[in-house]
């Protein structure tokens, strides 16, 4: 063998044990080590009908919860699992009969799975300042009717709320100190644009306007103790009653009336909490 022909193949041996031993390197256990996968986010709902599903029907038990509703919607990602759901239709802030489970029992019922949460939704305030008592004398009584009572449920019942929602709003953040807190509102039940008059129109646009300011109230203690407020009234747009394509419930004598339907929540609900969430977890 040549002097020449014995350098190239050492080069050769040379070489290939180099890439053999890089190999080694990034494939064999000294390399470094890929990042564990994130665990999900522990997950518990509380609040009304709104936040249980009611109107999306297949409910499961009494208080309206449902696969189709936001608590299931959320808990089939990935990243989200959700360990209590405490919601149910009917449930107040304040429950003054004691009836109804009130959304204080839900934090208290919750109270192991809080500790340890990533995230939490609520709805809550809607049965507090009459929401259906409102509907009803709006659907059947004039305007002037429906006004009137919107006016004094604003001026008696909300200033109530507001005090209770800083209540039950600092229980939240007692029970679940770790976690990001999702505040959802209330979605217009009315599209008055569209001029069909499933109650009269005058009184459509009322009680938009008397939903825009329970919203507001909602909003303003939400977000005065850090939580997340998501507006659902922007995506229902076009959606009410009296709109071609509904989002909302309206059958003869359905229990669910007045209430999101299983479109409602999988176009409108979950994707605006979804964000939310996503911009959240983006944030810390």
């Amino acid at each position: 063998m040549t002097a020449t022909a014995h350098a190239t193949r050492i080069r050769t041996i040379t070489l290939v044990a180099l890439s053999g031993a890089v190999a080694a390197l990034i494939g064999g256990p000294v390399g470094p080590a890929a990042a564990a996968p994130k665990a999900p986010l522990s997950y518990v709902a509380l609040g009304d009908s709104y936040a249980s599903g009611f109107g999306a029907g297949s409910y499961v038990n009494s208080c309206g919860q449902t696969p189709l509703g936001l608590p299931a919607l959320l808990d089939k990602k990935k990243r989200i699992d959700l360990v209590a759901d405490a919601t149910c239709a009917g449930a107040k802030v304040v429950d003054v009969e004691g009836d109804d489970a009130d959304l204080f029992d839900q934090v208290a019922s919750a109270g192991t799975e809080l500790k340890t949460a990533d995230l939490v939704t609520i709805s809550a305030g809607g049965n507090d300042v009459g929401f259906g008592e409102v509907a009803g004398v709006c659907a059947v009584g004039s305007p002037a009717d429906c006004a009137n009572l919107i006016a004094f449920k604003t001026a008696t019942a909300f200033p109530v709320l507001g005090k209770s929602l800083d209540t039950l709003y600092d229980s939240i953040e007692s029970a679940a100190p770790d976690a990001e807190v999702v505040v959802t509102g209330y979605p217009h039940l009315f599209s008055p644009e569209f001029g069909v008059p499933v109650i009269p129109i005058e009184s459509q646009t009322a009680f938009n306007a008397g939903t825009d300011a329970l919203n507001a109230l909602i909003r303003s203690q939400a977000e005065a103790h850090g939580f997340t407020f998501v507006d659902v009234v922007p995506r229902f747009e076009g959606r009410g009653l009296g709109s071609p394509s509904p989002w909302i419930t309206f059958r003869s004598g359905a229990v669910d009336n007045l209430h999101p339907t299983a479109k409602g929540y999988k176009s409108a609900y979950f994707p605006a909490v979804r964000s939310a969430v996503t911009l959240a977890q983006l944030q810390r």
